[in-house]
Formats: structure tokens, sequence, C-alpha cells
């Protein structure tokens, strides 16, 4: 399972809540973050979110090595240890920031983020949906891409509207704006219908 949104969404929270519940339940669960979860992924994530400006084809293939060494070092031995995976941003991530938001294709995007994932997608995402100044106000601090300003955050939350309709059998969007907890109940539910 992933968890998509705009930064301030609450999607971080919600795959926290997620992990806690399923690991209440007995299950062995590996939750990851994005860019990170590897040591090549940490250093990727320090020139991604805190350097200077990035070229879009650099920026997205930079993302997608850091989601390669992800998926090849935790996430496939996690599922074929028969673990639950959750995670806190994943290609859909890619495809919303620059696929759309960066104009790249949605396509293109795609096709790169396959081959480094060797075709891995999930089984469900739950993306986060809230108004953009409602999430700025809840974000503490900005990286390099949360600078980039409203205007773009504001280009993301359509981009990820338009996966959510492009993808609908993998996409459920979820209100955000609500008690964590009571969005967590949602997620829940949604998953005993999925399994």
């Amino acid at each position: 399972m992933t968890f998509e949104g705009i930064d301030g969404s609450g999607k971080t929270t919600q795959a926290e809540l997620l992990a806690d519940a399923l690991r209440a339940e007995g299950r062995t669960v590996v939750t990851t973050r994005e860019p990170g979860g590897t040591e090549l992924g940490e250093r990727i994530r320090e020139l991604l979110l805190s350097g200077s400006a990035v070229a879009p084809w650099a920026e997205a293939a930079l993302f997608a090595a850091a989601r390669a060494q992800l998926v090849d070092q935790v996430i496939a031995p996690a599922i074929r240890d028969g673990g639950d995976v959750v995670c806190d941003r994943y290609l859909d991530s890619s495809l919303a920031y620059q696929g759309i938001a960066r104009r790249l294709g949605v396509e293109h995007v795609l096709e790169l983020n396959l081959r480094a994932t060797r075709g891995l997608l999930p089984d469900r995402t739950f993306l986060v949906l809230i108004d953009p100044d409602q999430a700025a106000a809840r974000s503490r601090t900005l990286d390099r891409i949360e600078r980039e300003g409203l205007d773009f955050q504001r280009d993301v939350d359509r981009a990820y509207r338009e996966l959510a309709a492009l993808f609908p059998n993998r996409i459920t969007t979820i209100d955000g704006a609500r008690p964590a907890e009571e969005i967590a109940k949602e997620v829940r539910d949604e998953l005993r219908t999925f399994a």
C-alpha cells in the first residue's frame, strides 16, 4: 500500500497509523519513505530536497534511481518474505510531480519508473487530498520542492487528481481535511473491502 498527496496532506501520518494498525494485528510490516529508505536513497534525498535547482529530467531520474534501490533492497525482499509494505510515497509521486506538474509526460515518467521498479506497482494507493492552502499551513519545514511555492503545489494537487481519474482501480482518494483517526478508519475499512 502506498500513500500519496501534496506536502502537508497528512499522508505520512496515515502511513504510520496504518502500519501501527497492521502490526497490532500481528502482521509483519515494513515502512518506507521516498526518497530514502536505503543508504543510496538517503544520499539522493539530500541532493533532491536540500540542494539547488535540478533539471526536471535529472530530478525524475534521481527519484527513479532511489526507488530502484528501495525496491531491490527493501520492498521486494519484504514482499517475498510475506510482509506488508506501507510506503510514504512511491511512483505516483513521480507521475504527479515530474510527469504532469513538470510536464515531462505521464507515459514517459511511468516507463522510466516501471523499468526502475521492475514493474512493481502498489496493490492500493491512498491519495490524501487537501486544499493546498490548508496543506501549506500544516507544513513546518520547507524543502527545495516546497520552496517552489503554492502555485506549484496547486499544480501538483491537480496532477494527483488527474492520476486518480487515470487509475481509478488502483488509486483511492481520501478527504484529508478530516481528523487523522477518522481518515485512518476509512483506510482500514477500504482495505478490508479490497482484501
